[in-house]
């Protein structure tokens, strides 16, 4: 039994699940609302898959089905008219592809921004393709630390921070004649920088055409964000206008529950198996908030849908009149591999209900055929740093409004749709309009140090489209301070500022590069800064004996006292031998996805980190011309293994915590912290002082990841400024 499901309202009756009705009596739909919500920054809310339905067609025939097409000639006219568009579209309809393609035809030069790697890289392969080019002549990429485009490159697609960047040798951007700022609903912390700043270059470039598109977004938030014509000058023309690509949609009816739930994982499952017995045939979204929720769910699911499959072999409807169909349940978040994100975009079979387990990827990142019926548990997972105890925490957070008419807009696609709330009417009123802004509740030391790069001293008056909270920017401050990146008059320092604005890193591992040569070990430094820019090294499994037996893999080959830092460097050592040894590249491969299946080492994670060292190896020994002083091996017991421990400790200072009496460790700023069962510490005897790279949240506690041991002395050695002895 699965207990007892949660109830739906319907005024006068309560055993018909009916929709809400609003104030006047009639039934309250959604039709393409025209909202802002944004992607978190956990990983597992993002990915890079992009599924389309026109696939089998010539390309010429798939950009005529796309929506925004019939548009092509007013987003031109439009363009020419006004400085900036704020193009608002549904994910799918191909503004991403097609727009740049249009600007092209007409003679610009256009820089498309995205905020992930995989989507800039995906993104020009596909116009590449579109117009029969090769990748890197007409049409180009540049992320994170890859570049395949030309002088003749007329497209190119950047990440957020290469497009910063480049504004270091051309802070005008004067190499193009249009930028397209993509995917701003996602409200990251660098797409507010660019906004701030492109703001700040129209100004000074009247020609420079700027098109800010999103699938849902405040419109007429950025339209006065950048409208240039002062309030003053009432009879000039505004600068900035905004269109809609409207999509075809359907009535999306409402139901809540009357009264809240304790358990939204529980409630999701029971509604689940309540809509596939007592609804229509039609697919279903369900929306949790992380991988382990949608894990957990789905392991309760299949154990029903076996049962229920079986059962449907004997009869042909439920009691409740609907007709049998068998169920399968599929999981659907950011790291799952391409190959399973597929089927859920697959149509199951005949009289087959297809049941999605997703997190908030689903909102506006990717749009699933076919569901008719939507699950929102009410919450999602948020990055919320506190400025006091200087800690950023991955938590549960109750959804907006905003976010809750995207999740419902997911049913009305190809039918009219119905979407379940796990929360009463009146919590929905009380829920805030849109989610904050990244830049609100984040660790801003980074931006503010591209900002300092790019001349911009006064950072207080700098335009933000939200400004931060004051308390962030304080600490941000504080941050690069201590890391000596700016100097007591706020300017940024020669030899550490200048350089780790340079470094494409958050400036704690930009700080511990920078440092390396002082201490003799450049080639270690770029193997653990690379390795912690990844996650997930070691695979996990949904088999408890796999997982034993991943766990006595990385005790017996890598672990060691000293911590997980320079476990990852043990990793990374054995992994580079394995694909060292191999001359042929087919037989490379072989070789070292069969280490990594033998050792339980993600292979992709890890051909990832030797891309990031790469790259950053030609920045450090090339541009910055630093001498390497590395020691050959690595010997654990000896002096130099001190001494790379001690790099990165000046650049991870701030993040230090020691063992309070209750078991728990204590970071300088009063934040209880714990160590994270993943950690190779977590089964030693606790040390009394760690540094880490990385915390998390699961309920109450806040663990700490990436840690490496340290003594407290080595503190008052490496950072004297900021520590003292009491």
């Amino acid at each position: 039994m699965l207990g007892s499901r949660p109830k739906f309202i319907k005024p006068g009756d309560e055993e018909t699940l009916y929709p809400t009705r609003n104030r006047d009596g009639k039934i309250e739909t959604l039709i393409n609302p025209n909202i802002d919500t944004a992607l978190t920054a956990d990983k597992d809310a993002q990915t890079s898959f992009v599924y389309n339905r026109y696939h089998h067609l010539p390309f010429e025939a798939q950009r005529q089905r796309l929506p925004v097409f019939q548009y092509r000639n007013h987003i031109l006219y439009l363009l020419e008219k006004y400085q900036t568009l704020v193009l608002i579209g549904e994910t799918g309809c191909g503004k991403s592809t097609q727009v740049p393609q249009y600007l092209y035809e007409i003679g610009h030069r256009v820089c498309v921004t995205q905020p992930r790697v995989a989507a800039a890289v995906s993104l020009a392969s596909r116009v590449a393709d579109e117009r029969g080019e090769r990748l890197g002549e007409h049409v180009g990429y540049a992320a994170a630390m890859s570049s395949v485009r030309s002088s003749d490159t007329s497209i190119v697609f950047v990440t957020e921070g290469v497009l910063l960047r480049e504004m270091f040798a051309s802070p005008l951007l004067m190499q193009y004649t249009c930028i397209v700022l993509d995917e701003v609903h996602e409200r990251s912390q660098m797409t507010d920088v660019l906004m701030g700043l492109l703001k700040k270059i129209a100004k000074k470039r009247k020609n420079l055409k700027i098109v800010v598109s999103s699938a849902t977004m405040d419109a007429e938030f950025l339209k006065n964000f950048f409208n240039l014509t002062d309030r003053k000058e009432r009879d000039k023309a505004p600068t900035s206008v905004v269109m809609s690509i409207r999509g075809r949609t359907h009535p999306i009816d409402l139901f809540y529950v009357e009264e809240p739930v304790p358990d939204y994982v529980k409630a999701t499952v029971d509604t689940i198996v309540k809509i596939h017995e007592n609804q229509p045939f039609g697919d279903v979204l369900a929306f949790l908030t992380s991988q382990e929720e949608i894990l957990t769910a789905l392991d309760t699911l299949q154990t029903y849908a076996e049962d229920n499959n079986e059962r449907n072999k004997h009869r042909r409807q439920f009691p409740s009149g609907v007709q049998a169909a068998d169920l399968m349940v599929l999981p659907m978040y950011g790291s799952l591999p391409h190959h399973r994100q597929l089927k859920v975009f697959q149509a199951a079979d005949r009289n087959v209900r297809k049941v999605v387990l997703a997190t908030n990827i689903a909102e506006t990142s990717v749009t699933i055929p076919g569901i008719v019926y939507v699950v929102d548990c009410g919450f999602e997972r948020l990055p919320y740093l506190e400025p006091g105890v200087g800690v950023e925490r991955v938590v549960a957070a109750a959804v907006s409004r905003c976010s809750a008419a995207q999740r419902a807009g997911r049913a009305g696609r190809t039918n009219r749709g119905a979407c379940y709330r796990l929360y009463t009417e009146e919590q929905l009123e009380s829920l805030p309009e849109a989610r904050p802004p990244e830049v609100c509740r984040s660790d801003l030391s980074s931006a503010l140090l591209q900002l300092k790069a790019l001349g911009i001293h006064n950072l207080l008056r700098f335009t933000f489209p939200t400004p931060p909270p004051a308390k962030s920017l304080l600490a941000g401050l504080e941050t690069l301070y201590a890391l000596k990146a700016i100097d007591k008059d706020g300017q940024l320092t020669v030899d550490g500022g200048e350089r780790m604005a340079e470094l494409p890193l958050k400036p704690m591992c930009a700080k511990i590069l920078c440092n390396s040569a002082e201490y003799g070990c450049i080639d270690e430094a770029l193997t653990i800064v690379s390795m912690l820019q990844v996650d997930r090294v070691f695979v996990k499994s949904s088999s408890g004996k796999d997982n034993i037996a991943a766990k006595m893999s990385r005790r017996n080959n890598f672990e060691v006292a000293e911590g997980d830092v320079l476990m990852y460097l043990n990793v990374f050592d054995a992994y580079l031998k394995v694909k060292n040894s191999v001359s042929d590249e087919k037989k490379c491969r072989k070789a070292c996805k069969d280490w990594c299946s033998k050792m339980y080492v993600n292979y992709r994670v890890m051909e990832k980190a030797c891309e990031i060292r790469n790259s950053l190896e030609k920045l450090v020994k090339g541009k910055f011309q630093m001498e390497n002083d590395s020691f050959d091996g690595l010997d654990l017991g000896s002096e130099k293994c001190t001494r790379i421990m001690k790099c990165v400790l000046s650049g991870l200072f701030p993040q230090a915590s020691y063992l309070c009496v209750s078991g728990c460790y204590r970071s300088l700023r009063g934040a209880d912290l714990y160590i994270s069962p993943d950690s190779c510490l977590y089964n030693l005897q606790q040390p009394k002082w760690v540094i880490f790279a990385s915390v998390y949240s699961t309920g109450d506690k806040t663990y700490m990841s990436d840690l490496m041991v340290i003594q407290k002395e080595w503190l008052l050695e490496v950072a004297p400024h900021y520590y003292v002895e009491t």
